[in-house]
């Protein structure tokens, strides 16, 4: 590894210093920005959970892995350090570009405006809300059956992390504090939802991270955002190494078809074995590096790629992205994708049991194209990106058009997935703005003066109907 100094476990440590200086230049830029919809730190938070936090094990001075399944992965704190390493290049590079792409791409004027209807500031979080619920309770099952439309209804069930954040960033604004704390802390009923639901803590953990991160925006005074982000992965921590421990036990009794009292009995057990998180604790270090260290995998493509046994993909991981987002209805012949499992075994040479969910993640897929010049270019785009996505949605809030904020905000919530493949992402991208155009066109058009149905009640009167109030706002 001639590009970076020794692994050591202080260098790990160094590195975890860095990515939290460049997370804080992050978090200074968003607090700056008036259009700003919090993108950028969710992403950010998605991606430290599998990098800084999962090598923190390697930065104590106790930690070595002990267990079995470690040791015959070959997590060392060198493979970790390696990964770290690339990882912080990469995140380098997505600072970057979140903090000049308005320089370079000046924002642009905001749109002129239009007729509103106030249900579109009043209303909207809780119809979002309710709106979620009914997808993931009945029309995400169905969508679920049918080829090319799952992802259709993945989109709806994520409107709740935006009815939430809304919910309470209007809490904020009018100086109740006590509801905002309520709608932020209802979050904890993600993870439990999906482990009750699915088995998996990690959608609802996901779900509930970018709330908190999204609100990390508009929380005052700042010093008490920085306690309550802090406090949140404490606690997302403690409620992960405490799932780990039992997490077997709950997966029996969802995946085995056990009723809801027997699902929440499982679960019970986490409370009944309660511990809080401690980084002297084998067991719950073990846990962090298990699961959420994606620098050992990383670090091991590294090591592969340069030890000449595989050839770089040379862009073909991302030439299957590009596709990704034609539904195979369209083209049933299109090229097998594949997992993510499929790619982490081609470049890390690391074999996997049959049905074990291993992510590939933006920092690895980058990497293996061409080397830290395809992670520096990618993340730089990826940057570009989501801080495009983030100004639209900050239009939206600046403007007062809710909807308009969520329009841009839920694909961009798709670009989130840190630990996914470039081609789930693409495909989830594409998925949330078809999502948003039949949500728009169907239900929400008519809302704006200018939405179908508009024209024939202009006929009848030039006023807005009885009852109704049309504050001038954008669209």
């Amino acid at each position: 590894m001639d590009f970076m100094p020794n692994p050591t476990k202080a260098g790990v440590l160094a590195l975890i210093l860095w990515w939290v200086f460049l997370f804080a230049v992050l978090s200074v830029v968003q607090w700056r920005s008036k259009r700003a919809f919090g993108l950028p730190l969710a992403y950010a938070l998605a991606l430290s959970l599998i990098h800084p936090i999962g090598a923190l094990p390697y930065a104590l001075d106790f930690y070595t892995p002990r267990s079995q399944i470690l040791l015959d992965s070959g997590n060392s704190v060198i493979t970790t350090y390696t990964g770290l390493y690339v990882a912080v290049i990469g995140f380098a590079a997505f600072v970057v570009g979140v903090v000049f792409r308005p320089i370079f791409f000046p924002p642009h004027d905001l749109p002129a405006p239009k007729r509103l209807h106030s249900n579109l500031s009043t209303k909207l979080p809780h119809t979002l809300l309710v709106m979620s619920i009914v997808f993931f309770l009945v029309i995400a099952p169905i969508l679920r059956r049918i080829p090319s439309f799952g992802q259709l209804g993945l989109s709806g069930t994520m409107l709740s992390v935006l009815a939430i954040l809304l919910l309470a960033q209007q809490a904020a604004q009018k100086g109740d504090f006590k509801r905002m704390w309520f709608w932020l802390g209802s979050t904890l009923m993600f993870p439990l939802v999906t482990i009750v639901f699915m088995g998996f803590a990690s959608y609802g953990g996901a779900a509930a991270g970018s709330v908190w991160a999204m609100s990390y925006r508009f929380i005052k005074p700042r010093i008490l955002a920085v306690l309550g982000l802090m406090t949140m992965l404490y606690s997302g921590m403690t409620f992960y190494t405490n799932y780990m421990r039992e997490r077997t036990e709950i997966r029996e009794q969802v995946w085995g078809g056990s009723g809801f009292q027997g699902r929440l009995n499982s679960m019970m057990s986490m409370v009944d074995h309660f511990e809080l998180l401690s980084f002297q604790s084998q067991f719950q270090m073990e846990a962090i590096d298990g699961r959420l260290n994606q620098n050992d995998l990383v670090g091991k493509a590294v090591r592969y790629l340069q030890s000449g046994r595989v050839d770089f993909a040379e862009g073909g991981t991302l030439y299957i992205a590009a596709i990704a987002w034609i539904p195979r209805i369209i083209w049933p012949s299109k090229p097998n994708i594949g997992g993510s499992g499929g790619l982490v075994s081609r470049f890390t040479g690391q074999k996997f049991a049959e049905g074990t969910s291993v992510g590939v993640g933006q920092v690895l897929e980058f990497y293996v194209n061409w080397g830290l010049t395809s992670v520096i270019i990618g993340f730089l785009l990826y940057g570009f990106l989501i801080q495009y996505l983030d100004q639209r949605a900050g239009e939206g809030l600046l403007s007062g058009d809710l909807w308009m904020a969520v329009k841009w905000a839920l694909p961009g919530l798709s670009l989130m997935q840190a630990g996914g493949s470039l081609a789930e992402t693409v495909g989830s991208l594409a998925a949330g703005f078809v999502f948003i155009y039949l949500m728009h066109r169907f239900i929400f058009a008519q809302y704006y003066d200018d939405g179908p149905g508009a024209a024939m009640a202009r006929q009848h009167s030039n006023r807005p109907p009885r009852g109704s109030k049309y504050p001038q706002s954008v669209g």
